[in-house]
């Protein structure tokens, strides 16, 4: 270490920052597997992605588990080069070429999840809630389907949009014959105790959902950035 004599003042705040980054990484850790193992990786449990090798990375639960998984390696390593008095000219380059990568993602998930929380949001959100939506109820696998229907039973709506399976609940009309391959698009096969008709879309509802997950994720995604930030200007000072 530098003999200046602010550097026992920066390397104090250093390991306090760190502390800070390290309790973000498990917080973020965390969120990302209960989102993976218990809402397949969203807000709710729509199947989110499509067969793409990419597309299994394009889920909030893989953002943040990948990016809690860094803050967590970056600070143990470096709260262990504190400990051991390690930090060196290139300790210090690596760790913040670590940190502004890491804090480069997490400004892009802050906006993001803030936008998408906001009443601004862009018209490719619904777009996407559809696609997934889609792919849920026309799913081979009877399970994928059950998803759309709790979503159908817990927030009392039917279909994405209002008024979409007036005339189709459960895969048949009110008549008894098949629905059209269109409603069946946009209206799950679920059994009869499930859902009933609603002229009330699923799309506001998973919105309002979302909304709520995102909006302290987005939050919690701008103050870690910021505390990673302020990090690298005090590991420059050591």
């Amino acid at each position: 270490m530098g003999g200046h004599g602010g550097s026992k003042g920066a390397l104090t705040f250093h390991s306090l920052f760190l502390s800070l980054l390290l309790l973000g990484g498990a917080g973020f850790l965390g969120v990302g597997l209960w989102l993976q193992l218990a809402q397949n990786g969203g807000p709710v449990n729509l199947k989110w992605t499509g067969s793409g090798f990419i597309d299994s990375f394009l889920t909030l639960g893989v953002a943040a588990m990948v990016i809690g998984g860094a803050l967590l390696a970056t600070s143990v390593c470096a709260l262990c080069a504190v400990s051991r008095s390690c930090i060196g000219t290139i300790f210090r380059v690596m760790f913040v070429l670590a940190t502004l990568v890491v804090t480069a993602a997490l400004v892009l998930v802050a906006v993001v999840t803030l936008l998408i929380a906001s009443n601004n949001r862009p018209d490719a959100v619904e777009t996407i809630v559809r696609d997934s939506w889609v792919r849920t109820v026309t799913s081979a696998d009877p399970n994928t389907v059950a998803h759309a229907c709790d979503i159908q039973a817990n927030f009392g709506c039917a279909g994405f949009d209002d008024g979409d399976c007036d005339a189709c609940v459960n895969g048949v009309t009110i008549s008894g014959t098949p629905c059209t391959a269109e409603e069946q698009l946009r209206c799950p096969s679920c059994p009869s105790s499930l859902t009933t008709p609603s002229p009330s879309g699923c799309y506001d509802a998973i919105i309002e959902r979302t909304r709520k997950i995102f909006l302290p994720v987005g939050i919690a995604a701008a103050v870690v950035a910021g505390v990673a930030l302020l990090d690298v200007f005090v590991v420059c000072a050591i």
